[in-house]
């Protein structure tokens, strides 16, 4: 059974980047006030390595979207952009790390499986490492690699279709599927904004002349594989995420509100039939359109930028697999599983990094039988530092802030802030992934995994042992 990467349900956030207004008591010391400062200053530090190659395909990207239509919001940037970090220093000590954390990786806490590497963000340098290369089950820090894939293939503007086309006869359409989890009904949902079925609708009646077909076709074909990933138990198909389909409301989820929660469990028919309602249609059954059927309507859903915020913030399952489907397709031709480790593994290697032993079945890292090393995540990432993939830093939690590191850190306080990393929590797995601030505003990038023990414990020793790091003036 898989678990959760937050314990409360609840916690998850549906506001990427979402920061409480005020901070802890504790967190007002200079100390802490100065961890925060140069915490969120990492999306400075990469924005200052990644200008000059980022830049000229940013203003691209915009320019010629590759699916769908961006439109910058009115204030954008915003009138009164939030606080952010000071840039990390380059010229900053380089922390002497063996000095302090093979005794804390030798908490009884850690599970005999364990895996810990850190490195320079700016320079590779592997400043420490601790069986950096053996393969273990990675959990949700799977996701950081989904998102460094599809950053990399697909670009931030990218938008995933839902269309319609006509149907067999004058008095059907046909709704196909493109991909796209975060339908709404109304351009509201769990996901905040996003590809709206009423719109839709509207469009379709009006390219009908107003006539309402009788009949909706669902075209499901784009997506032909199991509804699990490789050595997912089906039962976690109804709390933890949903039966994988090219098209969902929501996610799938029954109730919207709620971040693990049960799922339809057809959650592409549940959407279908929620269109037909809107759209005044009758029957609802399943279908394929004909080659070269003619295009009626077609809504896109947020760009890929802000899709990846929000999976890498709250640690969202269905969210995760369905962008890296999205990859499959557009670099194997093909919306499998087998086709997402293909693309995954395709990435990993044009960026550089030893992929010997992985085992990438997924994109949100729900199968136990996924397999990384630490050395991987944080080659991945200082890899990641100066292409357009770098926006990834920008989406990771903060330590004792935000998402699914907000009730991180209660056992090492002086970590808040300094820490931004992504979490990953299975049965028996933990793993924490990103980067840490040094005291002496050195950047680094690090991977810490921990297969068996008590989830609970390795998490507050992992929280520990990056919070040392940041304090480290070695």
């Amino acid at each position: 059974m898989a678990r959760s990467d937050n314990a409360d349900p609840e916690v998850a956030s549906a506001t990427p980047q979402g920061r409480p207004e005020g901070s802890p008591a504790d967190a007002r010391r200079k100390r802490r006030r100065t961890a925060l400062v140069r915490g969120f200053g990492i999306f400075a530090a990469i924005v200052i390595v990644a200008a000059a190659a980022g830049l000229v395909w940013q203003i691209s990207a915009v320019a010629v979207p590759r699916t769908g239509t961006f439109t910058p919001p009115e204030a954008y940037p915003p009138d009164e952009p939030a606080e952010v970090l000071a840039a990390a220093d380059r010229d900053a000590p380089v922390p002497d790390l063996t000095s302090v954390l093979p005794e804390l990786l030798a908490d009884p806490r850690f599970a005999s499986d364990l895996s810990a590497v850190f490195a320079d963000a700016f320079t590779g340098e592997v400043l420490f490492e601790q069986d950096g290369a053996k393969p273990l089950t990675p959990a949700s820090s799977m996701k950081t690699v989904t998102a460094v894939s599809a950053l990399t293939h697909l670009g931030a503007e990218y938008r995933i279709p839902t269309t319609v086309v006509e149907g067999p006869d004058e008095d059907s359409v046909v709704l196909v599927g493109g991909g796209d989890v975060a339908l709404t009904v109304d351009g509201e949902g769990y996901y905040g904004k996003g590809a709206s079925l009423t719109e839709l609708a509207e469009a379709v009646l009006e390219a009908r002349g107003g006539d309402a077909p009788s009949t909706v076709y669902l075209d499901t074909s784009l997506f032909a594989d199991t509804v699990n990933a490789p050595a997912v138990p089906m039962s976690d198909l109804d709390l933890y995420t949903a039966p994988a389909a090219p098209l969902m409301i929501d996610g799938g989820r029954i109730d919207a509100s709620t971040h693990y929660t049960p799922h339809h469990e057809d959650p592409a028919m549940a959407a279908a039939t929620v269109f037909a309602d809107l759209l005044g249609a009758d029957t609802v059954t399943e279908g394929v359109a004909a080659d070269g059927a003619e295009e009626l309507a077609a809504v896109y859903s947020e760009p890929l930028a802000s899709l990846v915020d929000f999976f890498i913030l709250t640690s969202d399952n269905e969210l995760a697999d369905a962008v890296a489907f999205q990859t499959a397709l557009a670099v194997e031709g093909e919306m499998t599983w087998a086709a997402i480790g293909k693309a995954h593994m395709a990435t990993l290697e044009s960026l550089g990094v030893d992929t010997t032993g992985l085992v990438l079945n997924d994109g949100s890292g729900m199968s136990p039988a996924d397999r990384i090393t630490a050395n991987a995540f944080t080659q991945m990432l200082t890899a990641a530092v100066s292409t357009p993939a770098s926006s990834l830093f920008e989406a990771l939690p903060v330590a004792g802030w935000s998402g699914s590191l907000e009730d991180h850190f209660t056992t090492a306080a002086e970590g808040e802030g300094s820490v931004r990393a992504k979490t990953g929590t299975l049965t028996g797995v933990s793993s924490l992934t990103g980067t840490v601030m040094t005291d002496d505003g050195r950047l680094v990038v690090f991977s810490i995994i921990s297969n068996g023990g008590s989830s609970g414990g390795v998490k507050d020793a992992m929280d520990e042992v990056t919070t040392a790091v940041s304090l480290c003036g070695c």
